[in-house]
């Protein structure tokens, strides 16, 4: 069993936090626009492929892995004024994992996802959970088992500076709980 979480999930949250500085620039960038007490409501959705070897991937006992798939993004955000922006989103990572020994996985990570930023508060987390299915085939296709992933994180920014920008060092990353499961 790997209790570690591995480098896809460092990928999916870099993803997040990349995601949230976008979207806490865009509600700055979007300027105070109504009066007090009225919220501005949009909705985002994009999807990019995506390939990369990972080390650590479930079950694969340090072999490197080459991952194939598709990560989807959407979700919702709330601006109230210039005080307050809120986004709620899940993303989704539909995969092919290649073993170097001729066993692969196909599979999906879920992450749901909140942030609320206030810059009148310098500190802001996002709580996120994932949760990853594969099925485990053998090298002539027959399927061997489930993997299964729960991981739990948080993401803090700190405006240190007070610039409302992610800078070097402002951004910490921390695993609160991971469960995993190998056939």
């Amino acid at each position: 069993m790997n209790r570690t979480p591995h480098r896809k999930r460092h990928s999916m949250v870099g993803r997040s936090c990349s995601l949230c500085a976008l979207l806490t620039a865009a509600s700055l960038a979007l300027g105070a626009g109504g009066s007090y007490g009225r919220a501005t409501v949009g909705y985002f959705q994009f999807e990019e492929p995506f390939s990369e070897t990972v080390t650590n991937f479930p079950c694969s006992e340090g072999v490197p892995v080459s991952m194939t798939g598709t990560f989807t993004a959407e979700g919702r955000f709330t601006e109230i004024d210039s005080r307050h922006f809120s986004v709620h989103a899940t993303t989704t990572l539909d995969y092919r994992a290649e073993l170097g020994d001729g066993r692969y996985a196909v599979g999906e990570v879920t992450e749901h996802f909140s942030l609320s930023f206030n810059p009148r508060r310098p500190r802001t987390v996002d709580t996120s959970a994932q949760q990853e299915q594969a099925t485990l085939y053998a090298a002539d296709g027959q399927p061997i088992g489930t993997i299964t992933v729960h991981v739990i994180f948080h993401v803090t920014y700190t405006d240190e500076n007070g610039n409302l920008e992610p800078d070097p060092d402002e951004i910490t990353a921390s695993v609160g709980q991971v469960r995993a499961s190998c056939p």
